[in-house]
């Protein structure tokens, strides 16, 4: 008997011991341990059982049914995080999933946090089943939505992807939405939960967003976090109009136009003060945000 790991395997019962039941053949037993069963068992019946390895590698079964598998993946919720392992993901049974640090950003800033998702299906290699990240072109064979998005919409979405220009999102069930750089404010984590503005409809469930508000509403948001540098820096700052734009992207990533508009908001309300060289908070606002 062929047993499949990570899938879910019909077994007969041969035998019950006093605290489990014993599947397979004359030439193959498997262990399912009477609390991994969901009823009461009699000997020659057949079961659906998914297949893992134990915390000592031992080939084990259970009835509970998880929500992922070797071939059909899911969107899984971070429950832990081991800097020297990976993360854990909860696979909906006793026994939760790793994904190996090796396939996890090199930056420790990047992995994911409790409560975050990654959609991911299992791997098998000897004596352990591990999480594989699905590869964002593949995730739209697996999730199919149900009805489009309409530009202006706001979405929940997931970040599955850093690239070059920009970072892909996809919801919950399944549209793909890629946001440039210059249309975020922040970085994100691999699994980070966000909302995503829908800009642009691209046809087959694939669409642009943006995760910042339009400019007349921006400049609150964008004062805040030039205020919070200049408190970080003591009150003072030298970072000015005059900067270079690649250094006001590093700083606050943001454009040189937006830190100006940021600025003269803070100037405006008379919160900072402006001289050459330097930008000096005069006024205490530290419960506006």
């Amino acid at each position: 008997m062929k047993l499949l790991m990570g899938e879910i395997n019909t077994l007969n019962v041969l035998r019950e011991t006093d605290i489990a039941y014993v599947l397979g053949d004359e030439n193959t037993e498997v262990f399912l341990h009477k609390r991994e069963a969901t009823k009461e068992l009699e000997a020659g019946e057949s079961i659906d059982v998914f297949l893992y390895f134990d915390s000592e590698r031992r080939v084990t079964a259970t009835m509970q049914k998880p929500t992922v598998t070797k071939d059909i993946p899911a969107f899984l919720n971070v429950v832990d995080k081991n800097f020297h392992l990976g993360v854990f993901l909860d696979m909906g049974l006793n026994k939760d999933l790793l994904l190996s640090r090796d396939d996890l950003p090199p930056l420790k800033s990047e992995w994911p946090e409790k409560d975050d998702k990654l959609f991911v299906k299992i791997k098998v290699s000897k004596n352990q089943l591990s999480a594989k990240i699905v590869a964002r072109y593949d995730i739209e064979q697996y999730l199919t939505p149900e009805k489009e998005l309409e530009e202006g919409e706001t979405v929940e979405v997931y970040n599955v992807f850093h690239a070059d220009e920009g970072n892909v999102f996809f919801t919950l069930e399944g549209h793909y939405i890629f946001v440039y750089h210059k249309l975020m404010r922040n970085k994100y984590r691999l699994g980070e939960k966000t909302e995503v503005k829908i800009i642009k409809n691209k046809g087959d469930f694939r669409y642009n967003g943006t995760l910042i508000m339009q400019k007349e509403l921006m400049i609150d948001e964008d004062a805040k976090r030039v205020l919070e540098y200049i408190n970080k820096k003591g009150g003072v700052m030298d970072i000015t109009d005059k900067s270079s734009a690649v250094e006001i992207q590093a700083v606050f990533n943001m454009s040189k136009s937006a830190f100006k508009r940021a600025v003269g908001n803070l100037y405006k309300q008379k919160i900072v003060s402006l001289a050459p060289g330097e930008v000096k908070l005069i006024k205490d606002i530290e419960n506006s945000n």
